[in-house]
């Protein structure tokens, strides 16, 4: 008996992905995973580097950031870099240094909000512990990684018996008081729980943990769905599906372009990107700095030069049209799901696109035919931004704002295409070869 191929074969690989990469630190560790397995060496950014002929395939990691590339044929300085840029991180809830606390005969842990939590969404979800640890060893601080897929905590709607009005008058989320998850019944070992369980997953003694930054995430597993598969159904794909969409195309040039071709996935871009290795600040430039000064020999370098002939697509998911909010969107440009990738736009720059750059991705799109949508915010409400205009102003590359159109975005599940995945894949690679 023989099994039917999958239909959209890509989105299930998004599944996968997204289900490895739990933290930040996780989705940075799913994504060396597989550039490793591809011919990516990594390259400690505090020491020398060898050289970087044509055609090696390299990568940083930095915390949650990762920078990976194929050195072009050619010279940065006269043929620039093709980036793709998206961020690592999502809305969630993140434990609080010291988070054990007793309420009403309850453990309970306290939570700081990240990012724009859609607050209501996670209410009644079963949810696991993820994210990394500093631990005591022999050399001094390790960084391990710590995920917990059990349903360890919940956070209990209040009854309706008790809330007559949530129906009619909408519900309120005090975020200090409401949101501390439900651990267990209070007990005498309270204050060493989440210790001892950190130290059993890790296999270390409880002393030895030093501290830790630690998220609840959904721990019901990606899925494609819908009646005809039509849907992904998942976590944290704001913004795991660019992630996976630019290294999955990074992992498709199977030789060099005449220019350097170059992921950036960056972390805090949900807390505004302002971080040691956030898009708005020096790490990004000045890698690019760094690998230009490596292929000087070839061209009389500089970053400057590089940035002329450079472009970066700045790749973050886009609205897709509700069908029950339609008037949310400007009436001339409601993208669908399963529609194609996404060009953003706003006058003000909270987008980077510029006509040259959407014209480019347009020729690509069509040159894989795919095809392109437009996005732009009604002029009555608030546009958010990405990494683009910050990358944008520290590098000086031509930059495109694309995504995705999805729908429940920042909420613990949210709903983007199955057919979307490859589509944007087929832009991107063609961008990374031709520019």
């Amino acid at each position: 008996m023989t099994t039917a191929p999958l239909r959209h074969p890509l989105a299930h690989d998004l599944c996968a992905f997204v289900h490895q990469s739990p933290s930040p630190w996780h989705a940075v560790a799913t994504a060396a995973a597989r550039l490793a397995a591809a011919g990516h060496a990594e390259l400690d950014p505090g020491a020398e580097w060898p050289e970087l002929p044509p055609g090696s395939r390299w990568m940083v990691r930095r915390d949650g950031s990762l920078v990976a590339w194929t050195m072009g044929a050619g010279a940065p300085a006269a043929c620039g870099f093709r980036v793709i840029g998206a961020h690592t991180d999502s809305p969630t809830l993140r434990l609080k240094p010291r988070p054990e606390g007793r309420r009403e005969g309850y453990l309970c842990w306290g939570v700081e909000v990240y990012g724009g939590v859609l607050l209501h969404t996670w209410l009644d979800r079963e949810l696991g512990l993820s994210g990394r640890v500093a631990v005591r060893g022999p050399a001094g601080v390790q960084m391990r990684l710590v995920r917990v897929d059990e349903p360890l905590a919940r956070i209990p709607s209040l009854a309706i018996h008790l809330n007559r009005e949530v129906n009619t008058e909408g519900l309120k989320l005090n975020t200090q008081t409401h949101l501390p998850p439900l651990v267990a019944l209070a007990g005498d070992d309270d204050p060493g729980l989440l210790r001892g369980l950190l130290a059993g997953r890790l296999e270390v003694d409880p002393a030895d943990l030093l501290g830790w930054e630690l998220m609840l995430h959904e721990v019901n597993p990606p899925v494609v769905g819908g009646a005809r598969g039509d849907f992904v159904f998942a976590p944290r794909l704001d913004n795991l599906a660019s992630c996976h969409a630019a290294v999955t195309a990074l992992l498709r040039l199977d030789a060099p372009g005449e220019s350097t071709a170059c992921i950036a996935l960056f972390d805090h871009e949900e807390v505004g990107s302002t971080s040691a290795h956030g898009a708005d600040g020096r790490f990004f430039a000045d890698l690019l700095q760094r690998i230009d000064a490596h292929a000087t020999a070839r061209a009389g370098g500089g970053l400057a030069r590089a940035a002329a002939h450079s472009l970066t697509i700045s790749a973050d998911m886009a609205h897709g049209v509700h069908p029950n909010y339609a008037d949310r969107h400007e009436p001339a440009h409601k993208p669908v799901i399963n529609g194609g990738p996404v060009i953003k736009a706003n006058a003000n720059q909270r987008y980077a696109t510029s006509a040259e750059t959407a014209a480019r991705f347009r020729l690509a799109g069509e040159a894989v035919g795919v095809p392109v949508q437009d996005f732009v915010t009604r002029t009555d409400l608030a546009c958010g931004s990405t990494i683009g205009p910050l990358n944008a102003a520290w590098t000086a590359a031509r930059t495109v704002d694309v995504g995705n159109p999805m729908l429940s975005m920042h909420s613990a599940r949210e709903l983007c295409g199955a057919a979307d995945a490859e589509m944007m894949v087929k832009v991107m690679a063609r961008l990374l070869r031709e520019g």
